[in-house]
């Protein structure tokens, strides 16, 4: 079948799906947009937008890539099929140093969707990006439909906002060989000593505890510094997390070296970490979770975000063979805490059809194409909304409905903390902390690791 065929039919089938996850703009669900052209009269002209953008195009960057990267072309066909335009969309592993590059070198893409907000600002500051007020965006209805935390990620020095979050991520889950672990009699931990327990446990039943993997080509080490803080907002809660964000308190604070000292209690055990904890390094992450599923299996546990279960071998099905629990409390007096992560789009170029795009993909209904095959296409991708107004029943299986219910109810409830090293300034968060979780593995100590950190923090 062509590419055009499948997009009519897959358009078709849509018209279904867009019933079930509503749509319209950010703030009352009607289709009309109300940012992206600045006036939203007239009535839509299609079920994305009211905007005219038929013969224009538009450039998006970002850092997915393979199946997942495809899901996302994938989802802007149906937008370009709907409104006879054309969004081009490219990934990189390395996406990161090449925005920068791409950015220094005066050929940024219209639009990127990041990872890291802590480098949005800089962007800003430098007078790259075009603020959501200049293009007419209503902050307060983004703010209903994101969390007031999402939207703020994007608010700079001037005030003024820089990002429309795209999907959401959370990262507060270990996964597990769900056959396997029923059959071993294991019982889901709720408390980190009961996690260390079960980690003891499944060792003494011959079996390796935990696959871990930081690869990740130019960004190694990054899924190290998720299990830092998943620790930190554990141990010393919400206020002294975004303190330790902010830098407020040093990289050296005690509460940072109690968070390594936690973490060794797995991560340094001998035998917990398959092929040891100095070879991690060297294991992409998303390899890290394959020997999982080995028969028998060669690891029980692994800590990594919703979106891992898009990088599970052919034939592992989530909520099957594969299921999660949320990562445990530490210090059981404080809150409960939910950490994630997620993309946020940025604007370099404004034009109507650049606006228009960035107004449609963070509604319900393109959020509803984006989120799993029946909007898609793309067997197996499944992709949270970073909106809380999207329609659960637009998530296919029962494993990722269940992280999105969280992840919407934490956004309602602006309860949403951030990945911290994503916040970070991005020589600490996308370089000295990184690569700090590498050097630790291979031997560094905690002191010499959060002292080249600290050091590495910008003066101003």
């Amino acid at each position: 079948m062509t590419n055009r065929r499948w997009l009519v039919a897959l358009f078709t089938v849509l018209a279904m799906v867009l019933a079930a996850c509503g749509g319209g703009d950010a703030g009352d669900g009607d289709t009309t947009t109300t940012g992206a052209d600045g006036n939203g009269d007239g009535g839509p002209t299609n079920e994305f937008t009211d905007v005219d953008v038929s013969g224009t195009e538009v450039s998006v960057f970002a850092a997915p890539t393979g199946d997942e990267g495809a899901s996302i072309q994938a989802t802007f066909d149906v937008y370009n099929e709907a409104t006879d335009s054309t969004v081009t969309y490219e990934g990189s592993d390395s996406f990161e140093e090449q925005l920068r590059i791409r950015v220094d070198g005066g050929n940024p893409p219209d639009v990127a969707i990041t990872p890291q907000p802590g480098s949005i600002c800089e962007f800003a500051d430098n007078g790259d990006l075009v603020s959501l007020e200049d293009m007419g965006f209503d902050i307060a209805a983004l703010e209903s439909a994101h969390g007031a935390y999402f939207i703020g990620l994007g608010e700079c020095a001037d005030g003024n906002h820089y990002a429309i979050p795209s999907n959401a991520n959370y990262k507060s889950i270990i996964w597990y060989n769900k056959p396997a672990f029923e059959a071993g009699g294991y019982e889901i931990p709720t408390t980190w000593d009961e996690l260390v327990a079960l980690s003891e446990q499944i060792a003494a039943d011959g079996i390796t505890p935990w696959c871990i993997g930081l690869g990740s080509d130019a960004a190694t080490g990054w899924p190290g510094t998720d299990w830092m803080e998943d620790i930190m907002v554990r141990t010393a809660g919400a206020d002294v997390y975004n303190q330790w964000v902010n830098h407020d308190i040093p990289f050296t604070d005690p509460a940072v070296v109690n968070a390594f000292d936690t973490l060794a209690e797995i991560w340094m055990q001998d035998g917990w970490v398959l092929g040891g904890i100095d070879g991690v390094a060297a294991i992409d992450f998303r390899d890290a979770p394959d020997p999982m599923f080995n028969e028998p299996p060669s690891c029980m546990l692994h800590r990594q975000a919703s979106f891992i279960a898009n990088f599970f071998p052919d034939g592992v099905e989530a909520g099957t063979d594969a299921d999660f629990f949320d990562f445990p409390a530490i210090d059981e007096s404080l809150p409960p805490a939910a950490m994630g992560g997620g993309e946020l789009m940025i604007v370099f170029n404004d034009r109507p059809e650049v606006r228009a795009l960035v107004q449609a993909y963070s509604e319900p209904a393109l959020q509803c194409v984006q989120a799993s095959p029946k909007g898609h296409g793309v067997a197996g991708i499944e992709r949270i909304s970073a909106n809380a107004n999207t329609d659960l029943d637009c998530y296919e299986s029962d494993t990722v409905r269940r992280q999105a219910e969280a992840v919407s109810q934490a956004l309602a409830q602006n309860g949403f903390v951030f990945d911290a090293s994503d916040l970070m300034p991005s020589a600490v968060g996308q370089g000295s902390f990184w690569t700090g979780m590498v050097d630790w593995t291979r031997g560094s100590s905690t002191a010499e690791v959060t002292e080249a950190i600290e050091a590495s923090w910008p003066s101003s």
